[in-house]
């Protein structure tokens, strides 16, 4: 069976935006939704090129190929936003979401890094299929807060993971079947910040149509206040054969993607910036030059019809002149000569003139000066970078750590996958205080240490507690094995002549040595990696300290003649006892615990 797709994608600007930063493509082979971030037409910018870079995608590929092309799609469009930050600084902070289906008759593969969303209706059930990479979900995951929380939560609006040319991309990557009938999703917060995920799904199954569905969940998110840019796109699965619609064959591009190259984005963002309005205020026609030495207040007005030109050319209009007094007695002498009985005032103008350009030269250089000093401070700031506490996390903090006259002198730069709960006590301490670096590339190199530690420290509580439960399984197999030698020594101690004795039982297998404990000053506790003491071999606190376990249990034995060792029994078939010392097969040198039976 053949499988194809039924599309529509719509993209609004909200209420209270004033751009549309949000970018989409729909074709038969590609869904794609990035909402762009970092203001100035830079968000625009970030959206529009990612999709325009991953559009390429759009073709029919084998299905074995499609998650290894979008995980290179998703490369390339960060490499491209890099590029394009290098080449203009003024772009740097600009970043996208992503949330992008690459479809192939009946196989799927998904891309997702950020907070846009995709669901699947199938069936009459809803699901949604990604996860959000911000800091209000890992605080749910966590739950540290409740679903309840989320919506009023300060910072809802910080992703943890994001295309930003910066960083590189770590999206998640999935493939799903898929089958006819289904109904995707994919949208931008913009609608599902606003509509619950209940009004969706409602509005997803009643409306069958895939473009009036589209203009019903935009008219939704409107609704309920609009306040930010809002791009969906409802996708049907179809089979060709026996739909009576025919799939969709056009791609369409929504938002800002729709509006031209990314560059062009950019060009037409500094246009309409303060620095483009100045330049266009010097555009104005020339004006009439004056005399060195002439002063505007001794020229009298043109009159009559060279008034009217001069008027004209300056873009106003003359008028009629209504005073009674007489033109001659309102006309001044000519220009660059001076009034006899106005020769003091006109030396004082003159020599007026010739002190102000010192003066104003003066000031501009000390205005000078003091820009340059806070140019030259504000960039030393912003080549400072120290590690810190954000919200929780290790974090890379960008400035010094202080503030002048109320106005902080740093920011969080680059937030780590560390929770500073997962430190030991006196990394957390110095943490707290702040610990600098000689650069970003210093600190980058601190970050990668500590989550290498910290990995190897959730590995190594990970491995006590499968140790402990593996011990435990061995503890309760260890007790039906003594069980079993007792019942077989008193078997064959009843034996008569001529009668086989009862085969030993299969001593159980021990869990292996036990792996080493954390060391509480390299590693924090076992329960902020989600593992409770309870969970860990009897004796190891959950701080890191190690307490030696008690020695091997032994079990009850018997004896037989010419016996066969078999790992910890021996057996024999001319006595018909069973003989041999079972103890836990643990190492002797490794501290074990082994528990009587129940």
């Amino acid at each position: 069976m053949t499988l194809a797709l039924r599309y529509a994608v719509r993209s609004d600007v909200g209420l209270l935006r004033e751009g549309n930063e949000d970018s989409a493509y729909a074709g038969p082979h590609l869904l794609a939704v990035a909402d762009g971030m970092g203001g100035h037409a830079a968000g625009e910018v970030a959206s529009s090129a990612t999709i325009a870079t991953i559009a390429d995608l759009d073709t029919d590929q084998p299905a074995s190929e499609l998650l290894a092309a979008l995980a290179n799609a998703v490369a390339s469009a960060n490499m491209r936003l890099q590029e394009m930050i290098m080449s203009d600084p003024a772009t740097e902070g600009m970043g996208t979401t992503l949330t992008a289906l690459l479809w192939s008759d009946g196989h799927a593969a998904l891309c997702h890094i950020g907070d846009s969303r995709a669901y699947l209706l199938r069936d009459g059930q809803f699901y949604q299929i990604t996860h959000d990479h911000t800091l209000v979900q890992s605080l749910v995951d966590e739950g540290r807060i409740t679903e309840d929380d989320v919506a009023t939560h300060p910072q809802r609006s910080l992703l943890l993971r994001a295309l930003d040319g910066r960083t590189l991309a770590d999206p998640d990557l999935s493939t799903h079947e898929t089958m006819a009938g289904d109904r995707y999703l994919l949208c931008s917060d913009g609608l599902s910040g606003v509509v619950t995920e209940q009004t969706l799904h409602q509005a997803l199954s009643t409306v069958r149509d895939p473009d009036k569905a589209a203009l019903q969940l935009v008219e939704l998110a409107l609704k309920g206040g609009g306040p930010d840019n809002i791009t969906c796109i409802v996708a049907d699965v179809v089979d060709p054969q026996i739909t009576a619609l025919p799939p969709t064959q056009v791609p369409v591009m929504a938002g800002a993607a729709s509006a031209g190259p990314p560059e062009q984005l950019r060009s037409a963002a500094r246009q309409n910036s303060p620095a483009g309005r100045a330049g266009l205020l010097r555009r104005t026609a020339p004006q009439v030059a004056l005399p060195d030495d002439a002063d505007t207040a001794d020229w009298e007005m043109p009159t009559g019809r060279h008034a009217a030109g001069a008027a004209s050319a300056n873009g106003y209009h003359a008028t009629e002149d209504s005073s009674d007094e007489p033109k001659a007695a309102r006309r001044g002498p000519f220009p660059g000569r001076a009034r006899p009985d106005d020769d003091y005032g006109a030396r004082t103008r003159h020599g007026r003139r010739r002190r102000v350009p010192i003066v104003t030269t003066v000031l501009i250089v000390f205005v000078v000066l003091v820009a340059g000093g806070l140019y030259g401070s504000w960039r030393y700031v912003q080549g400072q970078y120290y590690l810190g506490v954000d919200h929780g996390y290790m974090a890379i903090f960008r400035g010094v750590n202080t503030s002048v006259a109320g106005m902080s002198l740093h920011s969080p730069y680059q937030r780590s996958s560390v929770p500073v709960a997962q430190l030991p006590a006196n990394a957390q301490i110095a943490l707290n205080q702040t610990i600098s670096s000689k650069g970003l590339n210093d600190a980058q190199t601190m970050v990668k240490s500590v989550e290498t530690v910290v990995g190897q420290c959730r590995l190594q509580w990970q491995q006590l507690a499968a140790w402990k439960t593996a011990d435990d399984k061995y503890q309760q197999d260890l007790t039906r094995y003594t069980q079993q030698v007792t019942a077989v020594n008193q078997h064959n101690a009843h034996l008569k002549a001529g009668q086989k004795p009862t085969p030993p039982p299969t001593a159980p297998t021990g869990p292996g040595p036990e792996p080493q404990v954390p060391q509480a000053g390299s590693c924090g506790p076992a329960s902020a990696f989600g593992i409770a003491t309870s969970d860990l071999p009897p004796g190891t606190s959950g701080a890191g300290s190690v307490t030696p376990g008690a020695s091997p249990t032994t079990l009850p034995t018997a004896t037989v003649s010419a016996p066969v060792s078999t790992g910890n029994r021996a057996s024999s078939a001319a006595t018909g006892t069973v003989t041999g010392q079972v103890t836990a097969s643990h190492p002797a040198n490794v501290p074990t615990t082994v528990r009587p039976a129940a």
